[in-house]
């Protein structure tokens, strides 16, 4: 799958579960530990403006919409457009790891996208079975990239998490990147 398609679609798997939060859930708690329904949906919005931020198309995130589902169409918006410029692929961009190139750094945002989708799916009650082929690819891709040296106390991922080979796909991405996942 091409990265912009993959991009496209982790951003649509979170617009989907978005789409159930009530005000009253926003927060609630999810697997993430600090955070609330309202902080990661925060985050995956902020994310996608800081795309647009650290390729120089925005100074700043835009004042937001009213309502969060707008908020991250959006972001998400601004975030597949700047993917999607001529030298976006080829072009570094400085993040806090350090230099990135455009294609590690769109894999990179559809992994955080779809992992918080998961999340936010779990928060709500919702089925995790999101995109199963986009799951599988993200999968497949994070286990070639994600050592060691990015797991435990401190670091962006935790132990990897027992999960049964017949869950789907996005359950055991979750497992992978460290997540609690119901048997």
């Amino acid at each position: 799958m091409d990265p912009l398609t993959a991009h496209r679609r982790a951003q649509e798997a979170f617009a989907g579960i978005l789409a159930e939060v009530t005000s009253a859930q926003l927060g609630d708690p999810t697997p993430c530990p600090a955070w609330t329904v309202l902080d990661l949906i925060d985050h995956v919005i902020g994310g996608n403006h800081r795309v647009a931020q650290r390729a120089g198309k925005q100074e700043q995130a835009p004042p937001r919409p009213e309502t969060l589902g707008e908020a991250h169409r959006l972001s998400a918006v601004a975030a597949n457009d700047t993917f999607a410029s001529p030298a976006a692929m080829t072009a570094v961009f400085d993040l806090p790891v350090g230099p990135v190139p455009g294609k590690i750094f769109i894999r990179m945002r559809t992994t955080d996208v779809l992992a918080h989708a998961w999340d936010l799916a779990v928060a709500l009650g919702q089925p995790t079975n999101l995109d199963t082929e986009l799951a599988a690819q993200v999968l497949a891709a994070t286990r070639q990239h994600l050592g060691p040296e990015f797991r435990g106390p401190g670091k962006p991922f935790g132990e990897e998490q027992p999960c049964p080979g017949d869950r789907p796909p996005a359950d055991q991405l979750a497992a992978f990147l460290g997540r609690a996942v119901g048997t």
